[in-house]
Parts: structure tokens; C-alpha cells; sequence
């Protein structure tokens, strides 16, 4: 019963067309979920009578949320289906959203958006499991191509609505906004997504064989590198994103609406490469995509950190060089994530799980590490991307090497 939508006698094809609109307004929520918010941080940080950088444990815990949840979500979609555990996870988003419109307690507010971020690993996990259920990789990497445009439009818009709307209001008003794309996004679920892995393709669900799932994956030195890698452009942009309300607005002395222009030059540049990815991926395959956009990345984070240890304030000079991170970013975003989940097909779920979970953690992480590193500069933020960016370069490297050596002692 649960494998049908409540219009279940559509047209396929109107079915494919769904799936990929209520997805990507999925990925739009998750990216409102983290980012819209933001510009807000100075009158929330007035309104609750907090610290600066107890402000961030809003983002810090949701990412906590999203890495528990997210460890399970894979796993149970794997067994369950993918709808029935969507439509739960979504369920919970509308509740936990709804919470944090009404709260007017600061650690309610954290529980809140740690439930949120529970919620938010569901359909997180479960939107890109449910494309490699029905397409090749390839289609794969470039449908999540079309998505990170669109994701990045919204994410680049978001701070420019969050500004205006908690001028024109309040903070509180964005979450109003997050609900109500919750609950968009539960309905349309429910009536128009249908089940994408057939029964016969599921597995039982047994807290030991899951365990011994993400034990290979964990083993896995080939996993466990590209998820490192394919995860940097999104923890970067958090860490950064995190950071930068304060700095500019009551460090530096920017106007809220300045600043969110200024924040969405990072999406905006990704969703020009998000783009240029979709035909480089046709045009050149995905090696060389996934190649230059590392490079791009790489170079600059090595911009931003030298603006940093140079002392240099010029918010364009900040801007730009975290651009070119993103523009990296958004080559390296579906191509290394598709390298990694074609190393164990027949685990999908619990493969986009782990690398899912591994990149909550590394966010929530790194946040709290720029928290206790907040001196009101971008320097603690350019010196922990720039640290990422050096790890996934070794990484990189060595998985090259023992790609080489391993064809080298192949017998011919």
C-alpha cells in the first residue's frame, strides 16, 4: 500500500517528471534548512541572548542530527522501500519545523533544529538512492548535475530572501518558510512519488548485517577516499557559510542586505559550473570533469588561505577566491560521488548513507572547531578549508598510486 502514491494512474513519464521535481524542491528545502536562515544570526544572537559563537550550535547540532539519522535511513530504505521511510522522514521535517517557528527558548531551538536535522537525513540519503535505482551512473551524475543547478539557484536566492524577510519581519519567519516546503514536499510524496526499488531487490533489515555493511565500506581505502574528497565542496561552503554573517555584519560593518549579495556569489557560481559540468560530463567523461574541478577547487582555497594569513579584509578579494571553490565544487559534486557508490552497487542505500553520515559529521565537526577558533576574522575559516582541501590533494594522490600499481601487477 505504501509503495503507491494516491495518483497511481498516471503515465510513467509523468511519474519520472515528479520524481525529479519533488526531489530537487527536496534538496531546495535541505538547502533552505541550512542557509536561509543565516543572514538572520545577529538578530537572533539579540533576540535569544546568546554568544556569537553560541549561535552556530543551530547549524552544529542539525548536523549532528543529520549524521545519526542518516547512518540508519540508507539501511532502512534498503529494506523497507525507499517511499515509506521518505514519507516518515518528511513527516518528521513538517513537526520539527513547525517547532522551530514557535520556540522562544534558545535550547528548545536546539532540540528542535536536531530533530530537524533527523528529519533531514532521510530524504537527503533516500533522493539520491532513489536515481540510482533507476538510472546508469552516468545519467546519474548528470540528473544530480541539473539538481545542483537548481539547488544552487535556491541556495544562492535563500540568504537574499532570509535578509529581506527578517527585515521586512523577523528570524522567525524563515522557518515559516521551511515549513511550508516541508509540507509541499510530505504532499507531493504522498501523491505522486511511487516506490523505486522493487521488493525483490530488498533486504532484510538486521542491525548486524548493517553493521557489517558500513564495516566493509569503512575498510574500503577506495570509499573512504572519494567520500572524503566528493565531501569537501559541501563542508567547505557550511564552514563558510556558518562564519560569514558575522564577520561581515558585526565585524566588518556590512549592511544585512549587502551581505547577502555577497553570499550568494559562492551559489551562484555554483550553479554556472553546476551546469558546465553537465556538458563536460557528456563531452569528456567523468575523469576529467571530476579532474579539473578538484583543481579549480584546490586553487582556491589556496587563495582564500593566503587573504587570510595576509591579513587582507577586501570582502571581494574573500568573495572571489571562495567562488573558485565553489565552482570547483560544484564539477566535483556529483562525479566523485558517483565514482564512490560504483564501488559497491548491490549496498547503494547504505553506501549514499555513510557518505552522507561522514559529511554531517565532518561539518558539525569543523563548525565547532571554527567556533572555538572565532576571532572575528575569515582566517579560522580559510586555514580548516585549506587544511580539507591539502588532506583531499594527499588523497587523491595516493588512491592514483595504488590505482597505477595495482594495473601494473595485473597480469596482462
Amino acid at each position: 500500500m505504501l509503495d503507491k502514491p494516491l495518483f497511481s494512474n498516471l503515465s510513467q513519464k509523468v511519474y519520472d517528471v515528479a520524481l525529479l521535481g519533488l526531489v530537487t524542491l527536496m534538496y531546495i528545502l535541505l538547502c533552505a534548512e541550512a542557509d536561509m536562515y543565516v543572514p538572520a544570526f545577529p538578530q537572533m544572537i539579540q533576540y535569544f541572548g546568546v554568544e556569537e559563537n553560541q549561535i552556530q550550535l543551530i547549524l552544529s547540532l542539525n548536523f549532528g542530527g543529520l549524521c545519526i539519522a542518516g547512518l540508519l535511513a540508507g539501511p532502512l530504505s534498503d529494506s523497507y522501500g525507499r517511499r515509506s521511510v521518505l514519507l516518515g522522514g518528511l513527516l518528521l521535517f513538517v513537526f520539527s519545523s513547525a517547532g522551530c517557528v514557535y520556540t522562544n527558548d534558545f535550547n528548545l531551538m536546539l532540540i528542535w533544529r536536531l530533530l530537524q536535522g533527523v528529519a533531514a537525513s532521510i530524504p537527503m540519503v533516500i533522493g539520491a538512492a532513489t536515481f540510482l535505482d533507476k538510472y546508469s551512473a552516468e545519467k546519474a551524475a548528470q540528473l544530480v548535475g541539473v539538481i545542483n543547478s537548481v539547488i544552487s539557484a535556491s541556495m544562492a536566492g535563500a540568504p537574499v530572501v532570509g535578509a529581506w524577510i527578517s527585515q521586512v519581519f523577523d528570524w522567525r519567519a524563515n522557518f515559516t518558510v521551511i515549513f511550508m516546503l516541508a509540507l509541499i514536499s510530505f504532499l507531493g510524496t504522498l501523491m505522486f512519488i511511487e516506490e523505486t526499488l522493487p521488493s525483490d531487490k530488498r533486504k532484510e533489515f538486521r542491525l548486524g548485517a548493517v553493521l557489517k555493511n558500513y564495516v566493509k565500506l569503512a575498510k574500503s581505502f577506495e570509499f573512504m577516499c572519494y567520500t572524503l574528497i566528493v565531501n569537501f565542496p559541501f563542508t567547505a561552503v557550511v564552514v563558510y557559510i556558518a562564519n560569514l554573517s558575522v564577520i561581515f555584519v558585526n565585524h566588518i560593518g556590512m549592511s544585512l542586505e549587502k551581505f547577502s549579495y555577497y553570499q550568494a556569489t559562492t551559489m551562484g557560481t555554483f550553479i554556472i559550473f553546476s551546469l558546465v559540468s553537465i556538458k563536460l560530463i557528456g563531452k569528456k567523461g567523468l575523469d576529467y570533469t571530476k579532474n579539473l574541478g578538484g583543481l579549480l577547487a584546490f586553487i582556491g582555497s589556496v587563495g582564500l588561505f593566503y587573504t587570510s594569513q595576509a591579513h587582507l579584509t577586501n570582502v571581494t578579494m574573500i568573495c572571489s577566491f571562495m567562488a573558485l571553490v565553489a565552482a570547483g565544487g560544484a564539477m566535483m559534486a556529483g562525479t566523485f560521488g558517483m565514482k564512490a557508490l560504483s564501488i559497491f552497487p548491490e549496498i547503494n542505500g547504505t553506501a549514499m548513507a555513510m557518505m552522507t553520515g561522514v559529511r554531517q559529521l565532518l561539518a558539525a565537526g569543523l563548525v565547532v572547531i571554527s567556533e572555538i577558533l572565532f576571532d572575528g576574522t575569515i582566517a579560522p575559516v580559510a586555514s580548516i578549508i585549506f587544511i580539507y582541501a591539502v588532506a583531499c590533494v594527499i588523497s587523491y594522490m595516493m588512491l592514483t598510486m595504488r590505482s597505477s600499481f595495482v594495473a601494473e601487477s595485473s597480469p596482462s
